[in-house]
């Protein structure tokens, strides 16, 4: 037989072999489905979170993120990150590979047809606007403790919603938040015309702040309240809402006037509300523009 000829077969069957070769290795890994132990493995494996976060988007998943599975991942070492692009690929939106600390972005065409305002993102890729509700009053303790101190004991002065609940709830888990602020002038977050209200010139999430209000549901009182500040006789009178009051969040910028804001940790179950950080915490409940874009996690 002619050498060539030899040699040609060779090459041939040698080609032909690495087609089915990478052919067969395509489709074992397009079949390969992860699911919440994969990605355990994965991390106990020393894998960087990009890496891991990566592959779940390359790849077809089956996870478990019930509570009781967000916890069981966390038990086992894996990042928050890493279970926030799990709960994007869940679903539906594609997430990024970035190694930033902030979680997978949405992509911005999501937003073209929602109108400015804060909205909740569940997992099944729902938009629920936040409908800002206006404080009803404020109002500032009797001083009786004060007295009885001898003005150690502070009086506290308090901002009140009505009703011990916010009409809209959300079940507990991986809460995520997005702002959308207009991109016109003369519009507000809370998509209310130009009515000159006090959070109407904001443009990031860095001006609001999230309060936690304590329920009371009494006989005689089914309010939301929390403390904006406080008079002793002899520390004086202090403004603000206390820390313990308050939610710390983070956020990513998605595009023009689009943020998303994330949670290092699960909300609790509870009454809860985006406020305005510019307004004078002291004064809430004073004036008919103040508002809070109040909603309730659930467990």
């Amino acid at each position: 037989m002619n050498f060539k000829i030899i040699l040609k077969s060779r090459w041939i069957f040698t080609g032909l072999f690495i087609a089915f070769f990478s052919a067969t290795l395509s489709a074992q890994t397009k079949s390969e489905v992860i699911t919440n132990q994969s990605v355990i493995s994965l991390v106990k494996a020393g894998l960087d979170k990009s890496i891991v976060i990566a592959t779940i988007n390359s790849a077809e998943s089956k996870f478990d993120l019930s509570t009781a599975g967000i916890i069981s991942l966390k038990k086992q070492g894996v990042h928050g990150d890493v279970i926030s692009a799990m709960l994007t690929k869940t679903s539906g939106v594609k997430a990024s590979g970035s190694s930033s600390n902030a979680p997978p972005a949405e992509k911005p065409s999501a937003f073209g047809n929602l109108d400015p305002g804060i909205y909740f993102a569940d997992p099944n890729g729902k938009y629920t606007q936040l409908e800002p509700s206006v404080f009803t009053q404020s109002k500032i303790g009797s001083g009786i403790l004060t007295g009885l101190t001898y003005g150690i004991a502070k009086t506290k002065a308090k901002a009140v919603l009505s009703g011990p609940v916010a009409n809209l709830k959300f079940a507990g888990g991986t809460s995520v938040f997005y702002f959308i602020f207009p991109k016109n002038a003369g519009g507000n977050i809370g998509n209310e015309g130009n009515q000159n209200l006090w959070y109407s010139n904001a443009t990031s999430p860095n001006e609001f702040m999230m309060v936690k209000f304590k329920s009371v549901n009494t006989s005689k009182q089914k309010i939301r309240e929390v403390v904006t500040g406080s008079f002793g006789t002899y520390s004086g009178f202090s403004s603000g809402i206390p820390e313990e009051s308050k939610e710390s969040f983070r956020f990513e910028k998605i595009s023009s006037g689009v943020y998303k804001i994330y949670f290092d940790n699960q909300l609790a179950a509870g009454e809860y509300a985006f406020i305005y950080a510019g307004g004078t915490a002291a004064g809430m409940g004073t004036t008919p523009a103040q508002r809070a874009f109040d909603f309730s996690i659930t467990n």
